[in-house]
């Protein structure tokens, strides 16, 4: 390994000199293959790491992920076209700072202005056991959490006591690194770290004993994150299965796009654009930090911002069973909502007290007295009692409703997801 410190004339005091950049680079180039064979001298590979902003930030703290995609509506349905493979990641972190440590972050600030910077993701960051100077491997989970091969780790007491690593391997529960840490630390904190740009640069405001600074840092190096959330799948899209008791307080709208026309003196003509109503809801998530927010990152990801749609059930008691459901039947008796035509080719989900759930359509209803019989598209394969339910819902077909979406990391040990829904036609 070779590493190369470039430290300019004006880094250390005075006046910078224009034709040479002050800024710092730890340059590391490693063979290839990385990890292990012989070097490859003609073809290293080139690994940046830039200076680090060691300072931690306050809670709360914003992480926005953000895809773009392309809407082509038409009036029976839309087609989507993800124009980005992986989502921009942007923190929005806030300091407080102590003099000296003001200090220290305007001459980072000012060096590396409008250059790529070194910032550690302090959402996934873990506490770890003692490591000594000598030490190329580090004990922590990384069953979750942005860890990449190739990319570097924070190691981190204090804002003056940290150093970084660049990862050559990693199992489920050890990071294995390029070269000794290089100096000992007494159970300090790890965290991937990212290369970013302050993109609207630093704000500061003083009082007469602390500091409050602020930055936007935009990450260079987003990747997407291929996992699977673990959600029962329906024709080929995830169902979100959480009970209303962990999704917070659900809004909702049913509108129709339409154009009025109202020349003041008469009726009002309306033409609607789209053969289906827009049929919106926001929904909020509380997860734990740790494992519990990286299913939620990762089940985000898979859906690509507008791009990817997926099955929501309304997790209201929609449906009132009748009468019990054979193993084998395929009629199913509800008390009456609407006419026939309304249940035509709509999704419902069963969710049963003991856990089990149920997806199926309703292909076609007739009315039977105070109650519809409807005909689903296929046997239950167990028998259900009115008992046995404890949510007997409808679906909707949703995907999000805007490509960015905002993690609030508003505590300690969770953060909060909120996300805005649209139907979308069958």
């Amino acid at each position: 390994m070779a590493t190369v410190d470039v430290s300019p004339d004006g880094f250390a005091a005075g006046a910078p000199v224009l034709d040479s950049p002050a800024i710092v680079l730890i340059v590391n180039i490693v063979p290839n293959p990385l990890v292990m064979g012989a070097p490859v001298l003609a073809s290293p590979d080139l690994l940046i790491l830039y200076q680090l902003w060691p300072f931690r930030p306050e809670i709360p703290a914003q992480e926005t992920l953000e895809w773009f995609t392309d809407i082509l509506s038409s009036r029976t349905g839309e087609q989507r076209i993800a124009l980005r493979s992986a989502p921009r990641q942007i923190f929005a972190y806030s300091f407080r700072l102590k003099p000296p440590m003001l200090g220290k972050a305007k001459a980072f600030a000012q060096r590396r202005i409008g250059a790529p910077l070194s910032i550690p993701v302090w959402i996934e960051q873990q506490d770890v056991g003692d490591i000594g100077s000598a030490d190329t491997t580090i004990a922590c989970d990384t069953t979750w959490g942005d860890w990449r091969v190739g990319v570097g780790v924070m190691i981190w007491s204090d804002y003056e006591t940290f150093t970084t690593a660049i990862i050559t391997g990693m199992t489920d529960n050890q990071l294995t690194l390029l070269g000794p840490v290089g100096q000992s630390f007494t159970k300090p904190v790890i965290a991937p770290i990212r290369t970013a740009l302050a993109i609207e640069g630093f704000q500061v405001r003083r009082d007469t004993t602390y500091a409050d600074a602020s930055a936007k840092f935009q990450s260079q190096d987003n990747i997407f994150l291929d996992g699977d959330a673990g959600y029962p799948t329906y024709l080929g899209l995830d169902v979100l299965t959480e009970t209303p008791k962990l999704i917070a307080d659900i809004s909702e709208s049913i509108v129709r796009a339409a154009e009025y026309v109202d020349n003041g003196y008469g009726p009002v003509a309306v033409e609607t654009l789209f053969t289906y109503a827009d049929f919106g809801q926001t929904l909020g998530f509380h997860e734990n930090r740790g494992a519990r927010l990286w299913r939620r990152r990762v089940w985000l990801h898979s859906l690509m911002g507008k791009q990817k749609a997926f099955w929501l059930p309304s997790f209201n008691m929609d449906l009132a069973l009748q009468a019990t459901i054979g193993a084998s039947d395929t009629v199913v008796t509800v008390k009456s909502l609407g006419p026939p035509s309304f249940y035509a080719g709509k999704q419902i989900a069963i969710f049963l007290k003991n856990g089990t759930t149920l997806f199926r359509q309703i292909n076609s209803a007739v009315v039977n007295g105070a109650n519809d019989d409807l005909t689903i598209s296929s046997s239950l394969g167990q028998s259900v009692a009115a008992s046995d339910i404890g949510v007997f819902c409808f679906m909707s077909k949703v995907r999000l409703n805007a490509d960015a979406v905002t993690l609030d990391h508003q505590f300690e040990d969770a953060s909060t997801v909120s996300v805005a829904v649209t139907e979308v036609p069958a």
